[in-house]
């Protein structure tokens, strides 16, 4: 198991990126998550593109840069099977859990630009690791046809059914009471749950080791397990098991509470100006033609409004954001120039 003692001035995740790429892009298991053949469904009413035949023609692969089991799979796996239904072809879910997901974004930044990859981008991928990385493989902004937001969402703040800690306070006074003993899963170095903590301790003036995970489901493992002694997790990978009593919620990352956890406090409540939201939303490689762009940013509204759909995000406390592709690089623009100066400030770096 590997650690990282918090603020330390270089970082290294998954080893070296080149080696974490190759193991993975070679390796990476591919998931089909629905396969429809309707001749009389969406796909019947093609967009060209003026790509010489309508869009989609064939199977399509949504890469989900983290493991199976956190919010971001949790989400492809909505969207992507709806996709499958609207748009009359197979969808694929490919899970590339490396280098807090920049393996995958980086996967899909280097694909063809014909509509066909696609990612579910996050934070981490697209605000955290232009200031993390020295030499990102790719450029947040310019590599990628930003197709449009998804939703935000709060961290839940999560610990052990019998840990010690019941509460915020109690969970501070641990933290500087024995500085650099409390071990926090991290849901890979310079992911959301990562960039979130070290905000958290740099404004609380606490350390602690950091022991990176490949995704929100492994490090809710880590916590149900005992491996680590805390974790910050998705709302929707964490309420199962505070619901069954396993784990318990000290805390949520946005400034409001959640209706979903009513008795969680908000980590502001302990930490003034503390206030954090994760993100997800659709990126296909730059270039991508702008009415393939425009017909998934289309489809998935739609499905977006749908209220089943809606219904189940909203249980998953994931607030639904739909807009067009112009909304969403400003709004990316503005996560970087936000999360830019807190990673630099915290000394984290990433080779």
């Amino acid at each position: 198991m590997k650690t990282i003692r918090s603020g330390m001035p270089s970082l290294h995740p998954n080893q070296i990126f080149a080696m974490t790429y190759r193991k993975y892009v070679s390796a990476g298991a591919l998931t089909a998550i629905a396969f429809l053949t309707m001749p009389q469904s969406a796909a019947a009413q093609p967009a060209t593109a003026g790509v010489g035949q309508a869009f989609p023609a064939r199977a399509m692969r949504l890469v989900v840069p983290f493991a199976p089991g956190g919010s971001t799979d949790t989400l492809a796996r909505i969207v992507g099977q709806r996709w499958a239904e609207s748009l009359g072809q197979p969808v694929v879910v490919d899970n590339r859990p490396a280098a807090g997901g920049i393996v995958g974004a980086d996967l899909v930044a280097k694909s063809q630009p014909d509509g066909y990859t696609s990612l579910v981008g996050a934070i981490s991928t697209m605000a955290i690791a232009p200031a993390l990385y020295a030499k990102l493989p790719y450029h947040a902004l310019n590599d990628f046809a930003h197709a449009g937001l998804w939703v935000t969402f709060p961290l839940a703040m999560i610990v052990p059914a019998g840990s010690p800690m019941t509460g915020l306070k109690s969970f501070m006074d641990h933290a500087r009471a024995k500085p650099g003993t409390l071990r926090f899963g991290a849901q890979g170095i310079g992911t959301s749950s990562h960039i979130f903590a070290e905000w958290m301790n740099s404004l609380a003036k606490i350390k602690v080791v950091i022991v990176p995970y490949k995704g929100g489901g492994p490090a809710l493992t880590g916590v149900l397990s005992g491996e680590v002694d805390y974790a910050m997790v998705a709302v929707s990978t964490a309420i199962a098991q505070v619901q069954a009593g396993k784990i318990r919620a000290l805390g949520v990352t946005s400034v409001q509470t959640t209706p979903h956890l009513p008795n969680v406090p908000s980590i502001a409540s302990v930490i003034p100006g503390y206030d954090a939201l994760n993100f997800h939303g659709l990126h296909l490689p730059a270039h991508t033609p702008a009415a393939i762009v425009a017909r998934l940013n289309s489809e998935t509204a739609k499905i977006l409004k749908r209220a089943d759909v809606t219904e189940r995000l909203n249980g998953f406390a994931m607030d639904i954001s739909a807009g067009s592709p112009e909304h969403y690089r400003a709004f990316i623009k503005a996560q970087i120039e936000q999360w830019g100066p807190v990673v630099k400030s915290s000394g984290m770096r990433a080779e």
